[in-house]
């Protein structure tokens, strides 16, 4: 499964994909710097920058761009054999379909962690500098780190779905226009600060992003986390089942 995965990245070496996933997590970093604008308090006094604050803004930003970015990515990865008319010989290769299926799958999921680690890169570095200088809790920093590691798990919930289109659609079309589609819901869904958005799954990462939000509207525990972690889960359940089966029975001339 290693060599699969290893092959899986291999692939992407001269391509296009490494510089989306770096072009992805810069608007976050960009986003997270207005914490270091000057700013007074209300008694005129000059604030410091809030890292909370940072990781807040951080994770707005790149939960916004995640669907449209990880459908596109998700689509690339499972169409090109389509596109490029090489699916034959894939498929001729001695080795369960599944296993190559999961090889891209969790090929998908490494860009995403890696997409959301360079998104993070200033508010981390900036907060555990403030920790070490003892500016800021450790505890902050390490809040914001947890809340990137459980968006990146959410965003995964919907890959399959993207896959699913991708192989039907032999093209990464399909899953592009998906990812727009839920990324505009997405952004709309954020500057409402609404709680029962997270009943759409591909709005379910903004959930950990919105427990570091500070003075909105709706404060407290979300009572839709049960209901929108459920739905989640069966979006990505079924939608892999999907993918395994049709992955399996995919014809042998499938793209040529």
């Amino acid at each position: 499964m290693i060599n699969l995965i290893y092959a899986e990245m291999t692939k992407l070496k001269n391509t296009k994909i490494l510089w989306l996933v770096f072009l992805g997590g810069i608007p976050a970093n960009l986003v997270s710097l207005y914490a270091f604008l000057p700013r007074v308090t209300p008694k005129g006094t000059a604030a410091g920058f809030d890292v909370q604050d940072m990781f807040y803004r951080q994770g707005m930003t790149i939960t916004i761009l995640a669907p449209f970015l990880f459908a596109l990515i998700t689509g690339y990865i499972l169409s090109r054999e389509y596109q490029e008319r090489t699916i034959n010989q894939l498929f001729s290769y001695p080795i369960p379909r599944v296993r190559i299926l999961f090889a891209k799958l969790v090929t998908v999921l490494l860009l995403i962690v890696l997409t959301s680690a360079i998104s993070c890169v200033t508010v981390t570095a900036t907060g555990l500098i403030a920790s070490f200088t003892q500016q800021t809790d450790f505890e902050i920093v390490w809040s914001g780190i947890r809340m990137n590691l459980l968006a990146c798990l959410l965003s995964f919930g919907t890959v399959p779905v993207a896959a699913a289109l991708s192989m039907v659609g032999k093209s990464v079309i399909p899953a592009a226009v998906l990812g727009g589609f839920a990324t505009i819901v997405t952004l709309f869904g954020e500057m409402g600060h609404g709680m029962d958005g997270i009943l759409f799954p591909w709005f379910m990462p903004y959930w950990p992003v919105r427990e570091l939000a500070q003075g909105l509207a709706d404060n407290g525990p979300n009572p839709y986390v049960g209901s929108g972690t459920v739905i989640l889960a069966a979006t990505f359940i079924v939608s892999l089942l999907f993918c395994i089966t049709y992955y399996k029975n995919a014809e042998i001339h499938s793209g040529s």
